[in-house]
């Protein structure tokens, strides 16, 4: 990609160029050029004159003008969408204002997901904000770790961060299953809010998953602090529950969320803006799929597959 610096420097220029008469901008480009070669004083007048009257002679389509304007905004769309500025909001509004025909015929930036996930929660935009909850063993850091792996594999960097499980046997067995040999998966073991900000403004990624906020003690705050610091990075965080069933935590946590997923007994079930509500299996072999109540005594008569090899040994009831 050409250099943001120049574009943006390229970009100025043209808008002056729109922005003021043609016989100013003239003006100002010739003395500029005499005094460049030739000198200040009469030099830079002489050519400030000429610059004038060429400019005077000139006239401004209105269509290519308004084509030279359009060009501007959609190429300091680009460079937000690399860099993460927000002159322009998510929506491609500059300071929370569009035009009703914008509106219209804006084209948003969403991931094309396909198959499964796509059934599940749709299309969803760059800057996504998903949470997925579950009692212990109940499959959703397994889950979670499935969509780390498909973003990772079509999208591009994910950081997942283990707070939990830390770099352990567990964590390495789920790797192992699901992400072998994968360059765009990171993995981390950060343990509180400043660790993750600070990771995040060294390095940028797609995709950021806290697994958990409950561990970590974050707040809702928190997630917005880092969703408003990277701006074209989609957040997905993942939270206990209650033996309720409920998520652990502020509602605030819900409401901020473009999706929330729930994960009992290895089934997933998915409410959110991209896609009407939703379930799918967590575990891909069918005999490893259940729709059924977990057992009362967790753990005890699961048999030994998926869920029993990536279960939170380190958490069971007692400990919530």
């Amino acid at each position: 990609m050409q250099d943001v610096s120049q574009i943006q420097k390229e970009n100025i220029g043209k808008a002056i160029g729109v922005s003021v008469s043609p016989k100013i901008s003239h003006t100002i480009a010739l003395a500029g050029l005499a005094k460049h070669y030739f000198g200040a004083g009469i030099p830079m007048y002489l050519g400030g004159a000429l610059g004038y009257l060429l400019g005077a002679n000139i006239t401004v389509d209105p269509n290519k003008k308004n084509e030279i304007i359009r060009g501007i905004f959609d190429s300091q769309k680009n460079i937000n969408n690399v860099t993460g500025d927000n002159d322009f909001d998510d929506n491609g509004s500059v300071n929370g204002i569009m035009s009703s025909s914008d509106l219209v015929n804006h084209t948003y930036n969403k991931y094309p997901f396909t198959g499964k996930w796509a059934e599940f929660v749709g299309q969803p935009s760059i800057n996504f904000h998903a949470m997925i909850y579950g009692r212990p063993k109940q499959g959703k850091s397994i889950l979670a770790v499935q969509l780390a792996q498909y973003l990772s594999e079509n999208f591009g960097k994910v950081l997942y961060i283990a707070s939990e499980e830390g770099f352990s046997v567990t964590l390495q067995k789920k790797v192992s299953e699901f992400a072998m040999d994968n360059p765009n998966l990171d993995f981390a073991n950060y343990r509180d809010f400043k660790q993750i900000k600070e990771a995040l403004h060294v390095r940028k990624y797609k995709f950021v998953f806290i697994d958990s906020v409950n561990f970590i003690k974050i707040t809702p705050e928190d997630v917005e602090d880092l969703k408003s610091a990277n701006k074209g990075t989609a957040f997905i965080t993942i939270q206990q529950a209650t033996k309720n069933g409920n998520f652990r935590g502020s509602q605030e946590f819900a409401h901020n969320c473009d999706m929330v997923i729930r994960v009992e007994a290895g089934q997933a079930s998915h409410q959110g803006r991209f896609q009407e509500p939703s379930e799918m299996a967590v575990f891909d072999k069918p005999e490893e799929n259940t729709n059924k109540k977990a057992p009362t005594n967790m753990g005890a008569n699961v048999p030994s597959t998926q869920m029993e090899l990536f279960s939170d040994d380190d958490f069971t009831e007692s400990n919530f």
